[in-house]
């Protein structure tokens, strides 16, 4: 979700190498100014991040942001590859304001380890582009964890705090069920519209119309699980005032439809 960031992000390679960790072989991961991917190709190994714990295995590409520790215990011998990046962090898409600083992600496909490979291929024999080459295969791992996902990416390049973003996203929660213009929004903290959207992206990884639409649907899901509202009503009350649109911006967001959501989250609903 959200895959164009990806053109706007300063996204760097600090290094990529193939890693084998016997069992037995308990380590610590510490992320400090990078962003580390883990692809698992081969093993598995349980692990430990701010109280929790849980399980990772052959095929998922373990995401660690910035300043950052996992604990990891194997319990078969594992084979990876261990990409470390700056300019750039993952974020919920789902969760504007999440906490969340560790994701697990299924390649189910291999995508994503295809373009791994190929970039361990450029940096073991460098040549001429090379690092033009290995940035735009990250970009395409980017990409593929996107696309799959309810994940976003931001620049990690600024992470200063701006009373202003805070002040706007406060606005759009408050007003979310009315007309909300960036002109609005501007006027609300004196910014240049096309600076104010630049600032938001930095600060949330969303535009102020993608969290805008992403409060909205926040609510419509409260509205669709926990009351008998119909989704037509539930269109107007969030701000879609149409619902087609609501109805598509809905599937575009939770892959399925706001009746089959309402289907499997609410015990009670009704046919609208």
């Amino acid at each position: 979700m959200y895959i164009s960031n990806v053109n706007s992000a300063s996204i760097k390679l600090k290094s990529i190498v193939q890693e084998n960790i016997p069992i037995g072989q308990d380590l610590t991961l510490l992320s400090e100014d990078e962003l580390i991917i883990i692809y698992i190709h081969k093993g598995s190994a349980t692990y430990r991040h701010n109280g929790e714990e849980g399980e990772i295995k052959k095929r998922d590409l373990i995401i660690l942001n910035p300043h950052h520790q996992l604990d990891l215990s194997p319990i078969r011998k594992i084979e990876w590859i261990k990409v470390s990046l700056s300019g750039v962090l993952f974020t919920s898409s789902l969760e504007a304001n999440s906490q969340e600083q560790l994701f697990i992600v299924s390649d189910k496909g291999q995508s994503i380890k295809h373009y791994l490979d190929l970039t361990l291929m450029e940096m073991e024999n460098p040549f001429r582009g090379s690092e033009i080459i290995m940035k735009k295969l990250l970009e395409c791992v980017m990409v593929h964890v996107l696309r799959n996902n309810e994940l976003s990416i931001k620049d990690s390049t600024t992470q200063i705090k701006h009373n202003e973003i805070e002040i706007i996203q406060a606005y759009i929660r408050e007003n979310y069920s009315k007309k909300i213009t960036l002109d609005e929004l501007s006027d609300l903290v004196g910014i240049n519209k096309y600076y104010l959207i630049r600032l938001f992206k930095q600060q949330t990884g969303l535009s102020p119309i993608d969290y805008l639409i992403h409060v909205r649907l926040e609510e419509a899901e409260k509205l669709l699980s926990q009351s008998n509202v119909t989704i037509s009503k539930i269109s107007d009350i969030v701000g879609f005032h149409s619902p087609s649109h609501f109805s598509k911006t809905f599937k575009e967001s939770n892959h399925m439809t706001p009746s089959s959501y309402r289907k499997k989250y609410s015990a009670d609903h009704v046919t609208t």
